[in-house]
């Protein structure tokens, strides 16, 4: 099984970045166009694009006259009611070529001589990229069902750039469209090159000079190797993992877009098992089936190992979910818990089977590889962790695991904290009594009988107003209330 490594591109970085070679040497001929005009025809570059063009209006998803589509290789090798329509090297007993050279396909606007020339050369060269035909159901042929090959090797005539395997690929791609690799890159451009396409970082001063200075055979191999050596490397690439899997560090249902304050213990886990160079299954594995793989027991103590398998599945806590703020009716929260365990599959058909999973919801759809009876086929795996009739809301669905020791550790440090604060709150009060504040006295009065008039020293008028207050307005030394008086050395407010 390969691992990220060999997954992700790095040996196209290898091929296309490799070290200074030789220029490229131009065409025996001296015309890159003449060249690119005499190429043998792309299947997925030339003919697909233009059978699409003119013929899947009759022959496609939506209609198949004489049970012929043209959409995919696949159904293209297979053919139609009198059977397969290409053979390849033999123009004149291909039934396809039969009814566009007699102008009989388009019906209503033949091709134009250029594009039959296209279409016979690509016969005529062996149907180059034409898969074998298959009496195998249309789903078993989607592309997303086909098994990985390795393709053969393209032919290229400028062999002097060829370092890897890779390397043909691309100048066969350049040659056909009568270009060539550029010039040789000197070395500070090759190495800020790797270092941001590994890293995503500028190289320090020091790692260039080291590469510039590196006159062994192997420098650039070394130097590719130390970057994939970095910590930074899994944070580079973990994010185009983390993108497929739909990670988010909130909720992100419309307005219901709350914390999920663990959710960084996932991405860390992509991180390290990139860094690790974990086996692609495994890493898959993990993220579907880490509970079940972790046997844990709530209560017991956990390994690393069993806390790094419980945070891969977060990987199905990855889809929208607003069913913590749901407070609508019983059919829209019933709505809100359907739409998590239907973002978890497409997250899980997008990013491991390269499917949508949207249409088919409702119904059976000619876009869609699966059917609508698939479709809650597939739900139904999912249904016993996310039961919408046993519903755990996003806050709730945690699971304490700690390592040995770990969780007496934090209790001590809780404690041992909780005891400095107490003796601070103690230190302080004490302090406080010891240490009051100043004290001024603004006003006083001890509304004696025998005093000055109330009215000296007191407003029914407050401060910046410009009539008194109250409706009916509060006098002060009135006999009718509302009033303000001066009772048993006491200010009364009488109401009525």
């Amino acid at each position: 099984m390969p691992t990220f490594r060999s997954l992700l591109p790095a040996a196209t970085i290898l091929a296309i970045l490799g070290p200074p070679a030789a220029p490229c040497q131009e065409p025996a001929n001296g015309s890159g166009g003449d060249q690119a005009a005499v190429r043998t025809p792309s299947l997925d570059d030339d003919i697909l694009p233009l059978l699409k063009r003119r013929c899947v209006k009759c022959h496609g998803p939506a209609k198949q006259e004489g049970g012929l589509r043209l959409s995919t290789s696949p159904l293209l090798a297979r053919g139609g009611e009198s059977g397969p329509i290409v053979v390849p090297g033999d123009v004149t007993s291909s039934l396809l070529w039969q009814r566009i050279d007699d102008d009989e396909m388009p019906p209503d606007d033949p091709l134009p001589p250029a594009e039959k020339e296209l279409l016979r050369r690509w016969i005529a060269g062996g149907a180059n990229g034409l898969p074998e035909a298959s009496p195998a159901d249309d789903l078993a042929r989607h592309w997303a069902f086909e098994r990985l090959v390795r393709p053969s090797l393209p032919a290229v005539i400028d062999e002097t750039r060829v370092q890897t395997t890779v390397d043909r690929f691309t100048i066969a791609r350049l040659e056909a469209a009568g270009l060539a690799l550029n010039s040789q890159a000197d070395r500070r451009t090759l190495i800020r090159r790797v270092a941001y396409d590994v890293t995503g970082l500028p190289p320090t001063p020091a790692e260039i000079q080291r590469f510039v200075d590196d006159t062994s055979p192997d420098a650039y191999a070394q130097m590719v190797d130390r970057y994939l050596a970095s910590p930074h490397y899994g944070q580079r690439w973990g994010k185009h993992w983390l993108d497929a899997a739909g990670y988010a560090d909130s909720n992100g249902y419309f307005s219901a877009d709350t914390d999920r304050p663990l959710a960084y213990r996932y991405r860390d886990y992509v991180v390290r098992s990139i860094n690790a160079d974990k086996p692609f299954d495994r890493f898959v594995v993990e993220q579907l089936a880490g509970d079940e793989l972790s046997r844990f027991a709530p209560g017991n103590d956990a390994s690393a190992e069993t806390i790094s398998l419980l945070e891969a599945t977060h990987y199905l806590r990855n889809g929208q979910d607003g069913t913590g703020e749901s407070d609508g009716n019983p059919d829209e929260v019933r709505i809100d818990r359907y739409f998590v365990l239907e973002s978890t599959m497409q997250i899980v058909a997008s990013s491991l089977l390269g499917l949508t999973l949207q249409c088919a919801k409702c119904h059976d759809h000619k876009f869609e590889a699966i059917t609508q009876r698939d479709y809650y086929q597939l739900q139904s795996v999912f249904y016993p962790a996310l039961n919408v009739e046993d519903w755990t809301k996003p806050n709730d669905r945690h699971l304490h695991a700690s390592l040995p020791g770990e969780l007496r550790h934090w209790e001590q440090q809780r404690d041992e904290i909780e005891r400095d604060l107490q003796t601070a709150r103690e230190t302080l009060a004490a302090w406080r009594r010891d240490n009051p504040l100043p004290r001024l006295l603004l006003f006083h009065d001890d509304f004696q009988q025998n005093g000055p008039p109330l009215a000296d020293q007191w407003s029914n008028t407050a401060p910046t107003d410009d009539a008194p207050g109250g409706v009916p307005p509060v006098m002060v030394e009135a006999a009718m209330a509302p009033s303000a008086q001066r009772r048993d050395e006491a200010l009364a407010i009488v109401e009525s």
